[in-house]
């Protein structure tokens, strides 16, 4: 039996079509046909005027630390659950990194959990929505506000996720999201960054360019192309925008197939945690998740291996996600903090395959070997 992979990247049948086409007119550099096209499916979906597509996700984070306008020494919450990308964009900028906790019952940070790291150093908040899962917004981006810090959303993984109604990545003052191709559209690499401050979306042109006023110059707004602001080479190429483009016309589709797998891996898994076997991924009320990642938390690290090598054994690919960033080699011995939640999900939290080929046979395989592995194993 073939083994079901953890994620598979999805193709579309207009993608071999698209990239052809930008190879015979030759234009292989940002801001051409697709990335035009690109960027008009988020004005008209995600209701934003300022969106710049990025060679990575990293990059738009990059891009996000640089339009904060950051100083050495400010500080920076971030969650310590989260891919390392999200506390480099602004280590670069020589920023002191707070970690804040995972919420008990979630990956996800959350104003409980931020609100006593904040001083008056405090210059920048960052959340990451994890599994498409949103962090609760509206006390976060009021006391922002209030306090004069800035508030941004690491939705690498939350394309098609919302809260309240409104997409993950346009209720900060910036959003950075992922087209990597562990995602679900992906083209390779790839990212947007999503300028929702008014105040930064004249200097997030320059920024973008490399710190030139190029787009002006070519509008005709200035007479010279100079170098103004500091930025960098962001932009990702017309080869990556016509195959995003090929994927973003099937977004709702894949999301609501991804969706019907997620539906059913809680429905079928749900007695366990009854039982106290396992703990299922928990959705507020305000959240309408996109699908992206299912994953469940086990009692333990010893717990979670047995049963991946269970699942691996039977053909079934399963993983770890992120290693808790407050301990890491990297920047451990800087910091001292007890962050239990973080490790917790560190080491007890297990991703279950969920992309679009997974379909409801291969869910109710996969639910069938977890009961029997507890069955065996922990009766």
């Amino acid at each position: 039996m073939e083994k079901i992979s953890l994620y598979k990247p999805f193709q579309s049948t207009s993608a071999l079509t698209y990239i052809e086409e930008v190879l015979e007119h030759g234009k292989l550099a940002s801001g051409g046909k697709f990335s035009i096209s690109c960027k008009n499916w988020f004005l008209k979906n995600y209701q934003s005027d300022s969106v710049y597509l990025t060679s990575s996700c990293t990059d738009a984070l990059e891009m996000a630390a640089l339009l904060a306008d950051l100083k050495q020494d400010d500080e920076v919450i971030l969650p310590s659950y989260t891919f390392v990308s999200t506390a480099n964009a602004f280590l670069l900028r020589g920023c002191k990194l707070i970690f804040a906790d995972s919420l008990h019952s979630s990956p996800n940070i959350g104003w409980e959990t931020i609100l006593p790291l904040v001083t008056v150093k405090t210059k920048l908040i960052v959340v990451m929505h994890y599994a498409g899962i949103s962090v609760d917004m509206d006390p976060l981006k009021t006391f922002a506000r209030d306090k004069g810090i800035l508030l941004v959303e690491d939705a690498a993984q939350a394309i098609g996720a919302r809260y309240k109604g409104k997409y993950l990545g346009t209720i900060s003052d910036i959003g950075a999201i992922s087209f990597h191709s562990t995602k679900m559209i992906s083209c390779g690499e790839g990212g947007c960054c999503i300028i929702n401050n008014p105040e930064m979306k004249q200097r997030a042109e320059l920024v973008f360019e490399k710190g030139t006023n190029r787009l002006a110059f070519q509008r005709n707004e200035v007479s010279k192309y100079e170098w103004v602001d500091l930025g960098s080479s962001y932009g990702m190429s017309e080869l990556q925008a016509a195959l995003l483009f090929s994927q973003l016309e099937y977004l709702e589709s894949l999301r609501a197939h991804h969706i019907t797998i997620w539906n059913l891996y809680q429905s079928l898994l749900r007695e366990l945690q009854t039982h106290e076997k396992l703990i299922l991924p928990e959705v507020p009320d305000f959240a309408e998740v996109n699908g992206t990642h299912f994953f469940i938390v086990l009692k333990s690290s010893d717990v979670r291996m047995q049963l991946k090598n269970f699942l691996n054994a039977n053909g079934v690919d399963s993983s770890f996600h992120y290693l808790a960033l407050h301990r890491s080699p990297y920047y451990g011995n800087r910091n001292h903090q007890n962050l239990p939640n973080a490790d917790r999900f560190e080491s007890c939290l297990l991703r279950l395959p969920i992309h679009h080929e997974v379909n409801e046979n291969n869910v109710l395989q996969i639910c069938g070997l977890i009961y029997a592995f507890f069955q065996k194993t922990h009766e």
